[in-house]
């Protein structure tokens, strides 16, 4: 399969949601994983979010012995770095994908997940894998209280609804005024208007 006819194959894929037929295509890794990242800055807004979604799935596919899931791990938090030059806002999203069905990761990569909650664009993306997290695995990275607190406060709706959810998956109180925000549901796959707390 050349290069373009792999390209309109997996954008086929996300577009139908069809993680079964990229996983049993057989192509290597390498491409598949970078054009994965490469959508995650798709102006479709629900193109970008599928891509982050099959990170998570082709990953799990690929299993804890595949090194290029670890390197994919570490460009996507490179691209949450000021001197990559090559930001990418969706980049916490796919990093709690991938984290959240591949829990072999947490150890190595869990940690360096919370700093992003005050940083600027990605503490809404960051709130968004925790709570991915905390819903698939039951893993609290527990970010500085402090953070959390200033998403409560925060103008960006979904910022303050994701903060939130967090509070009220890890069983804490979940102060403030209730929030409405566009989200992703990773289980149906499709865009929705959210509340938090749920009504």
């Amino acid at each position: 399969m050349d290069r373009r006819t792999r390209e309109r194959f997996l954008e086929g894929c996300l577009r139908a949601r069809d993680f079964e037929a990229l996983s049993r295509a057989g192509l290597s890794p390498g491409p598949v994983l970078r054009r994965l990242v490469h959508l995650l800055q798709s102006p479709d807004e629900l193109l970008s979010w599928r891509a982050a979604e099959a990170l998570g799935r082709f990953a799990a596919h690929l299993g804890p012995s595949e090194p290029l899931v670890a390197e994919t791990l570490r460009g996507l938090f490179w691209m949450m770095n000021d001197e990559s030059g090559n930001l990418c806002r969706k980049a916490p999203e796919a990093v709690g994908a991938i984290l959240a069905l591949s829990p072999w990761h947490l150890p190595a990569f869990g940690p360096l997940l919370p700093p992003f909650l005050h940083e600027e664009p990605f503490e809404a993306g960051t709130l968004w894998a925790l709570c991915l997290l905390l819903q698939k695995t039951g893993r609290d990275l527990a970010p500085n209280p402090a953070d959390v607190e200033a998403s409560l406060r925060a103008r960006d709706p979904r910022r303050r609804g994701l903060a939130l959810r967090y509070l009220r998956l890890s069983g804490l109180p979940a102060p403030g005024e209730p929030a409405r925000f566009p989200d992703y549901d990773f289980d149906r796959g499709v865009l929705f208007e959210a509340q938090e707390p749920p009504s």
